[in-house]
């Protein structure tokens, strides 16, 4: 891969829109990407990465962080590049999910991830996981390899080259990803782990078999044998316990079942004779019982009978007090309807009163009304004086501005100015105005004063005019209600009708009828009174006669219970001295001893025994159940047991070879091996450069050693030739550790390269380093880097080194600025 075009757009420092154009530098040799520390160098090999990927390199750069600070709201972030591979160009774009200003309208919004490849002739490729797919399927290698072979951190390789061994395995396992041998190890050692657990729950498992084996009963052999078999490498002889144990009590439950058949048939004939015996004794208990049932029924017909006399007694005396009680209530008469008559003319009383009151109440308001009509007429006359007066006043004072017109024209005379009335320049005699002239202005004050006055009069009028109308209004409707009512009291008023009387009059009219209502109306009352309480008392017999009526329903429906309660307790007694007759001869005679309770004594001892015997049955059947689930248990735990052994003993050995702790062989583990493999190869490929930087002095050597411990594996020594010496790799200078380091990481880019199925990368990057070399070193590392460039391979140095700027004449400067970074392609 080898990129064309890269255009950045609010990305990282660069603010706004950046365009490179790497076609410049022909394809192939150096070139320099320099500038200022955090201008953003590193930046657009960031770019490149993820316009690839969609991932960046720094781990510390999350895509979502990928947008300018420096970047205005409506401008998009997004990279493009073009690039060549195999012969063929590419372009791929991406944008990564950012917040951005709304297109339309206002606000901001928040645009998901997007990117596509254009391979043509082929359809194009959308979306971010399908582009980065395609890439990885085209370039052969995926972002953390890309990054790996692509750009060379210096910091991280020189790391690499002094770490020990320890730490240096650390760094290849994320080189190499040789994490996965590291687990295997693990794996391993937790299939180990496991097996020898699984061993110890089947030894558990099967001592808790062995110790659930029950042997009450066996013999004192058997039992000290029980209590010996706890070890699991010497409990397989509890199976022959087990099959022992099972055989005893077997024989026992066998005996057993022969016992408790004998008892059962003996326990049944002793049933049968205390059956016998129960039922003779229950006959007798039955005849005491009827002998008791007889006086029983004896004593009921007696309480039966009293309670029927009483009963008839009662009833007897409820009915005379109830033919008195009729003949009180007939005394009293009729008094409803005498009481609902006096409850109308009550009611009419009192509508005829709240009639009067009202038109008392409404004689008052239209009093009132006429005085308010009075007041406002008075109002009104006043207010029309007044506007009269005012009236006079403004016709005088017009008459006066009419008179003062030309004094007030001659004032406004300018010399050599024609005169608005006869034109002439000359004003020889203007009219004088009186010391007490009137203005415009105060006539307009005074007009505006008066049309004010005229509305005031005005609605002063309507006042008073609405005033009167709801006076007039009211004394007509009281006029005709006041003879309405004088109508309905024609009886009781013969003064003269309403409309000829004066309110004085109507006044003392309705005064005395509200009194004479007031005194028919109290009459009434007295009488409605009198026929209440009449109405009341018989009310209150009425209801005392029905209370009598229905106690002596009661009476009589409880007489007839208490007859027909007598007739049966009659017959019932009859039919228990019967049964007492008939029981009496049939009952035999009372047998002497107690020989129901020596039957049953008998058949306690019987049952006794049974229950012991079937004690003992149902002991045995328990442990033989036990046992045999303990035998079972034990026989496919043992099984298990010798397969998890083989399996433990299988794991453990496959542990200590891959981890490296087999006994007399070199603790080296399986990760550590193949890292010492990739780490053989690395340190070939970097001698190839660091011998010709170093004029054939050095070499490169992994460190070889025969002791058993396998803690240096991975350490680095190099070899001089001018010494014929190996020393540890520490002690080069700080520039041949440059040097160094730099050679082992273009070793690593060929190695990855290679296992990466002869992946072809056709540009590379180096981060910084440079500043520690003199110029010799510096111009021997610019050397091998340009033959490395080679023909057809492009390599971008990123540093500030000065004399890097001077040596490498194509350059991309970076410049940082307060609005945000720019880059710019300078060929020289």
């Amino acid at each position: 891969m080898k990129p064309l075009y890269l255009t950045l757009s609010a990305f990282g420092p660069y603010a706004g829109r950046t365009a490179m154009d790497f076609s410049k530098f022909g394809g192939s040799g150096l070139f320099l990407i320099g500038g200022d520390t955090g201008a953003g160098k590193t930046a657009l090999f960031d770019a490149i990465t993820f316009a690839l990927y969609g991932e960046t390199t720094g781990e510390n750069r999350k895509t979502t962080m990928l947008r300018s600070d420096f970047a205005a709201p409506e401008v998009e972030t997004f990279v493009e590049l073009d690039f060549t591979h195999r012969g063929r160009t590419y372009t791929v774009r991406r944008w990564p999910e950012q917040q951005r200003a709304a297109k339309r309208g206002s606000g901001i919004v928040k645009s998901p991830p997007r990117a596509e490849l254009i391979r043509e002739p082929e359809e194009p490729v959308s979306g971010a996981v399908a582009v980065t797919a395609a890439i990885v399927k085209l370039l052969g290698i995926d972002a953390k390899q890309f990054a790996q072979v692509s750009m060379l951190a210096q910091n991280d390789f020189t790391r690499l080259l002094n770490a020990p061994s320890a730490d240096r395995a650390a760094i290849l396992r994320q080189i190499f990803d040789t994490a996965d041998h590291q687990r295997l190890g693990q794996a391993a050692v937790q299939h180990a782990r496991e097996a020898d657990e699984t061993c110890r729950r089947l030894d558990d498992q099967l001592l808790m078999h062995v110790g659930s084996l029950l042997g009450a009963g066996a013999d004192q052999e058997t039992a000290a044998k029980l209590q010996d078999t706890r070890d699991p490498f010497t409990a397989a002889s509890a199976v022959d316990l087990a099959r022992k144990l099972l055989e005893f009590d077997q024989v026992i439950e066998t005996r057993q079942n022969e016992l408790m058949a004998d008892l059962d048939e003996k326990i049944a004939r002793g049933d049968a004779g205390v059956k016998m015996a129960e039922e003779r004794a229950a006959r007798r208990r039955q005849l005491a019982g009827l002998v008791d049932e007889e006086a029983r029924t004896a004593e009921v017909q007696r309480q039966t009978e009293a309670q029927q006399a009483e009963l008839q007694a009662r009833s007897d005396a409820l009915k005379q007090t109830i033919a008195e009680t009729e003949a009180a209530r007939a005394a009293l008469g009729q008094t409803d309807t005498e009481q609902v008559r006096l409850e109308h003319h009550m009611e009419l009383a009192e509508n005829l009163s709240a009639t009067c009151e009202t038109l008392l109440k409404n004689l008052t308001a239209a009093d009132k009304a006429a005085g308010t009509a009075a007041a406002r007429q008075q109002d009104y006359v006043k207010a029309q004086a007044a506007l009269d007066e005012a009236e006079a006043r403004y016709a005088t004072l017009q008459r006066q501005l009419n008179a003062n017109r030309a004094g007030l024209l001659a004032q406004q005379l300018q010399p050599g100015q024609p005169c608005p009335v006869c034109g002439s320049t000359e004003h020889p005699c203007p009219a004088q105005l009186p010391q007490d002239h009137v203005t415009e202005q105060e006539l307009e004050e005074r007009e505006q004063a008066l049309t004010a006055q005229r509305r005031d009069t005005a609605a002063c009028s309507r006042t008073a005019g609405d005033a009167a109308a709801r006076a007039a209004e009211l004394r007509g409707t009281l006029t005709r209600d006041a003879a309405a009512f004088f109508a309905r009291r024609a009886g009781r008023y013969t003064g003269k009708p309403a409309e000829e009387l004066t309110p004085e009059e109507l006044r003392a009219a309705l005064e005395e009828q509200k009194a004479s209502l007031a005194e028919g109306l109290q009459g009434l009352r007295e009488q409605h009174a009198r026929f209440k309480r009449q109405s009341d008392q018989a009310k209150a017999l009425t209801d005392q006669l029905d209370n009598l009526n229905n106690q002596l329903k009661g009476l009589e429906k409880q007489a007839f219970v208490a007859a027909r309660k007598a007739a049966n307790a009659k017959a019932g007694h009859a039919a228990a001295a019967a049964r007492v007759q008939q029981m009496q001869e049939t009952v035999p005679p009372r047998e002497e001893g107690d020989a129901l309770a020596r039957l049953q004594q008998a058949l306690a001892h019987l049952r006794a025994q049974r229950a012991a015997a079937t004690n003992a049955r149902d002991a045995a059947v328990h442990r033989l159940h036990t046992n045999r689930a303990a035998l079972d248990g034990m026989e496919k735990t043992l099984r298990a047991l010798s397969a998890a052994r083989e399996k433990r003993a299988m794991w453990d050995n496959l542990s200590k070879t891959i981890n490296g702790n087999l006994a007399g062989k070199v603790k080296l583990p399986f990760e550590q091996y193949v890292q010492a493999f990739y780490f053989d190869g690395v340190v070939e490929a970097a001698n190839l450069r660091f011998s010709r930087m170093t004029d054939g002095q050095y070499r490169l050597l992994r460190r070889k050693s025969e002791a058993l411990a396998g803690k240096t594996a991975l350490d680095l020594d190099v070899f001089d030739a001018y010494t014929g010496k190996t020393r540890p790799v520490g002690s080069l200078s700080g520039g041949e550790s440059f040097m160094a380091a730099l050679c082992l990481a273009l070793g690593i880019s060929d190695t990855i390269q290679q296992n990466a199925g002869g992946v072809t990368i056709e540009t590379l990057f180096i981060d910084e380093g440079f500043g520690s070399l003199d110029a010799d070193s510096l111009e021997k590392a610019v050397d091998t880097l340009a033959g490395l460039a080679g023909g057809d391979k492009l390599i971008g140095v990123i540093s500030h080194v000065e004399a890097l700027q001077s040596r490498l004449t194509r350059q991309i400067r970076v410049t940082k600025t307060r609005a945000g970074s720019k880059a710019e392609i300078v060929l020289e």
